[in-house]
């Protein structure tokens, strides 16, 4: 039976959401993340704090002396701009600390590892909706990254290791980094708004991404988690509709009452960015039961009033 859960990049937006959650479900929980973009504002007071880098191998000291029955593995480089310039470091936090994490685990008998992939290792895939059987060809250092760690949790689920994957889509919420201009497209309209800024947006306005709203993506982690139908799989996580950018802005604006004619700026491009993309997510729900509560709508609604109050 899982009581104790470590949760790696819990000090981040979903990692944070995941631990409260948990907490409230009567899990024990130690949040261990290197705060390179994590708040400490974020780790619950419930919870046990670690600062620690996953990617350095004799920082799995700190761990020594603790038991875990489950892990979650959210730390990562996350955002595709930062890849482009730095791909080291998506290399040596998403790939080698997947890697070491994993060893760490067999080493500690852990019976349980979840860990959070993206839907940045397809690529651009020739048929939308995607399924987990499309061949993956990742277009950013990201996306190769996070695919190495798929990789790596394969070979250990062939070990004796009970895992599940979620390629998670793009998720959105309350308690996302606001001042994080470089991540999270409808983290990042909002900013613009709540500046007074105009939208600016980095390639065309037909571009389509699957938005998801954060307790969705919670309650999905929480199903598999003693759901042995999941073990050893591979999972889409997204709402599953195809949302355009320009539709995305649109509703927006109307979740701040603002008028359509706002302005938005059409400028630029983000490197190795994928045109569209969404999710097939049958495969989860005829698993799980799990399906997506909140429509885009309501989640946008819920997340400004959010923003106002910042």
């Amino acid at each position: 039976m899982i009581k104790t859960i470590l949760i790696t990049g819990g000090a981040g937006f979903i990692g944070s959401n995941i631990a409260k959650r948990c907490i409230n479900e009567g899990y024990k929980i130690v949040i261990v993340d290197n705060l390179l973009t994590g708040n400490l504002n974020n780790v619950p007071e419930e919870a046990d704090f670690i600062n620690m880098d996953i990617s350095q191998e004799d920082q799995y000291m700190k761990l020594s002396d603790l038991e875990f029955d489950a892990v979650f593995h959210l730390a990562a480089q996350s955002s595709g701009e930062i890849s482009n310039e730095k791909p080291e470091l998506d290399l040596s936090i998403n790939a080698l600390g997947t890697l070491l994490l994993l060893r760490w685990s067999m080493k500690k008998k852990i019976t349980r590892f979840l860990y959070a992939s993206s839907m940045a290792v397809y690529g651009n895939v020739q048929k939308v909706p995607v399924s987990e059987t499309e061949v993956c060809l990742p277009l950013s250092f990201y996306g190769i990254s996070k695919l190495t760690g798929e990789h790596y949790v394969r070979h250990f689920s062939k070990e004796g290791l009970n895992t599940t994957c979620f390629r998670m889509f793009s998720v959105y919420g309350p308690g996302q980094d606001m001042k994080n201009l470089k991540q999270g497209m409808v983290s990042i309209f909002m900013a613009h708004i709540l500046n007074g800024e105009f939208i600016h947006v980095k390639g065309s306005k037909e571009r389509f991404r699957d938005f998801i709203y954060i307790d969705d993506v919670v309650n999905a982690w929480l199903k598999v988690l003693n759901e042995p139908k999941s073990f050893g799989k591979t999972y889409n996580l997204g709402a599953g509709k195809r949302i355009s950018v320009y539709k995305l802005i649109q509703d927006e604006l109307e979740a701040f009452g603002l008028p359509k004619t706002y302005p938005v700026k059409y400028e630029g491009t983000t490197p190795c960015d994928q045109f569209g993309l969404y999710a097939d997510i049958s495969e989860l729900e005829k698993d799980t039961g799990w399906k997506p509560e909140y429509s885009l709508e309501e989640g946008l609604s819920r997340m400004s009033k959010w923003v106002k109050t910042l």
